[in-house]
Order: structure tokens, then sequence, then C-alpha cells
């Protein structure tokens, strides 16, 4: 049976292409990731009803990243909480346990890295702050189909799987466009 982590660093990788994939995806791919993008994606559709100007489009990008902020933190400690380290001494438990978390959570803060950036160039004025927002959803759609591909791409999986994989993760950050949407307009 496959193992559930990819980003075990004894997998195997058949040639050059797997081993970059596996590289990636140990930096945007994890649960954690893939929950931070779509976390990201709904502080960001919440926050910005009425984002017309740089004003608005800095609250927006300061409220977003103080947000996937807290959940990390969050992230980090019910994971620290869940995770028993086998080391004798409560030291040592507590440093394993807070190593880990930090390398499973590590995603979510990587998840806004990409969708932060049309969201700062609007608060620099560079953009309009719409357009900063509006870029900002789309692309988080980008990186959950991306990653939803990746993920199929990684295990060997068909195209055709690898596609499903990219429309169904794809479909959380769309879901999220709509619904601010159809409650913001």
């Amino acid at each position: 049976m496959d193992s559930m982590d990819l980003n075990d660093a004894g997998a195997e990788a058949s040639d050059g292409g797997v081993r970059v994939q596996r590289a990636l995806w140990r930096h945007w791919g994890t649960p954690a990731g893939i929950y931070g993008t779509i976390v990201y994606a709904s502080v960001v559709a919440a926050s910005s009803g009425g984002a017309t100007d740089q004003a608005d489009a800095l609250h927006v990008l300061v409220f977003t990243l103080v947000s996937i902020v807290v959940f990390w933190l969050a992230h980090v400690y019910s994971t620290a909480l869940g995770f028993h380290a086998d080391d004798d001494s409560v030291r040592g438990r507590i440093v394993d346990s807070l190593r880990h978390a930090l390398f499973e959570s590590s995603g979510m803060l990587e998840a806004a890295v990409v969708p932060s950036i049309p969201l700062l160039l609007a608060a620099l004025g560079i953009l309009p702050a719409e357009v900063g927002v509006f870029v900002s959803l789309w692309l988080t759609v980008l990186l959950l189909a991306l990653l939803g591909y990746l993920v199929f791409l990684i295990r060997g999986r068909s195209v055709l799987v690898c596609l499903t994989g990219a429309l169904v993760t794809g479909l959380f950050g769309f879901v999220v466009i709509a619904l601010k949407t159809t409650l913001q307009h």
C-alpha cells in the first residue's frame, strides 16, 4: 500500500522530474498547505468587500496575513499536541513535538506567499485594489488546481486522474470566489 506521506524523505524517485516534483511538494503540497491556501482565499474574500483604493488593499493584505499567522499558530499548537514523541524526557518530547508540528504546518504560511503578491502590488498602488483582490483569489484557484494535479502525478497516476484531481482541488477556491460574489454583490 502506498504511503500517505508524500514528503517522506525515503520515498523513491524514478527520475529527475519526480525528484523536482517531490521537492516542490515538500514546500507547497502538504495538507496544511492546501488548507492554508483555502483559508487564505476565504479571508481575502471575506475581508475585501468594497476594496477600492490602496488603503483598502493594505487593510486586506494585513488582515489576511495576520489571520493566516493565527491559523498557522493554532495548527502548530494542535499538531504538537497530537504528536507524541518517544523521548523519555519532557523537554525532549516538547522539542520533538514542536519540530514535527513546525515542519507539518509550514505549508500554511507558504500558501500565503504567491496570492499575497497582487495584494501587495495593490497596496503599493501598482494595481487597482479590485484587480489585486481578483488576481489573488484566482491565483489561489490556480495553486489549488496545480497541487491537486501534482499529488496524483507524483503517485504515477494517469493524466485523466491528475486532471480530475486538479479540477476537484481547484473547485475549493472557485467555491470561495462564488461565495464572495454571491454574498458581496
